[in-house]
C-alpha cells in the first residue's frame, strides 16, 4: 500500500500526539492526524474467545476467562467494515484496551498480541503488558519460589505494567504496523536494537523503547518510501 495518510485512534493510557509525533519523523510526508477513540458496536463482542485451545471457527459461545481476549484478525474484519470506503487507502491505527489474540498452529493455541498488523491495525494496550514474556524471575516470585509470591522491586522495573506510561512501547508497535506495508507485510527486524525487532520477551521491548532507533536497513527502506511519496 502507498499510503500517504496516517489516523491515529486515541486511547486514555497512550499520548496519541506524541506517537503521531515520532511516526512524522520516520515518514515525514506523510499526513498524521489523531481521533478520538475508535467507536465500535457490538458486533465486536463476536470476535471473543472462549476458549484458547481451539480455532475461532471451533469456539463456543461461553464467557471466556477473566481477562476477556478477541481474535485480532476476525477483530479487524469487524473494524474495517466500520471504515468509510473513501479512506480504504488511508492507514489506520487504532489503540484499545481490548486483549487481541492470534491462534497458532505450531502449538494449536491462542497467544496474546500487542499488534495486528493490516486495515486497520489494532494496537492493544494490554497486550503491550500482557503479549511479551516477563523476566524468569517474576514468574519464580509468582509462586513463591523468591520472594512468597510477590515480586521485588527490582524485578518489577524490568518491564511494563499497567500503570506505566505507555506511549514509547505503542510508539514501537505503530512504526511495526507502518513498516508492514512498506516491508510488503514482513515488518519485522532481526536487529535486536531495531524498533521493529519482534520482542518476544519484555525487556527486549523496554531495550527498543529506549534505544529509540531504526536500523540501517529500515532508515533506508523509509527513506526510499518518503521520495517515492514525495513525488506524488
Amino acid at each position: 500500500m502507498d499510503f500517504c495518510i496516517i489516523h491515529i485512534y486515541s486511547e486514555a493510557s497512550i499520548d496519541s500526539k506524541a506517537v503521531a509525533r515520532e511516526i512524522a519523523k520516520v515518514f515525514p510526508t506523510c499526513k498524521i492526524d489523531v481521533r478520538p477513540f475508535f467507536e465500535y458496536d457490538g458486533r465486536i463482542e463476536q470476535a471473543r474467545i472462549s476458549d484458547i485451545k481451539q480455532p475461532f471457527e471451533k469456539q463456543s459461545k461461553g464467557s471466556g476467562g477473566a481477562v476477556p481476549l478477541y481474535d485480532g484478525f476476525w477483530m479487524q474484519r469487524i473494524l474495517a467494515e466500520i471504515i468509510p470506503a473513501t479512506e480504504s487507502s488511508h492507514v489506520h491505527i487504532i489503540f484499545t484496551g481490548l486483549l487481541t489474540c492470534t491462534f497458532s498452529e505450531d502449538d494449536w493455541r491462542y497467544h496474546g498480541r500487542a499488534v495486528v498488523c493490516g486495515t486497520p491495525s489494532i494496537i492493544s494496550t494490554t497486550g503491550i503488558v500482557e503479549a511479551p514474556a516477563r523476566p524468569k524471575e517474576f514468574y519464580l516470585a509468582q509462586f513463591g519460589g523468591m520472594t512468597g509470591g510477590r515480586p521485588k522491586k527490582k524485578i518489577v522495573c524490568r518491564f511494563i505494567d499497567y500503570d506505566d506510561d505507555m506511549t514509547a512501547a505503542a510508539t514501537v508497535y505503530a512504526l511495526q504496523a507502518l513498516f508492514f506495508f512498506v516491508a510488503d507485510g514482513d515488518p519485522f527486524c532481526n536487529d535486536r536494537n531495531c524498533r521493529l525487532y519482534n520482542a518476544h520477551w519484555q525487556e527486549e521491548l523496554i531495550r527498543m523503547v529506549e534505544k529509540r532507533a531504526l536500523c540501517g536497513r529500515h532508515r533506508q527502506m523509509a527513506n526510499k518510501f518518503n521520495k517515492k511519496a514525495g513525488r506524488h
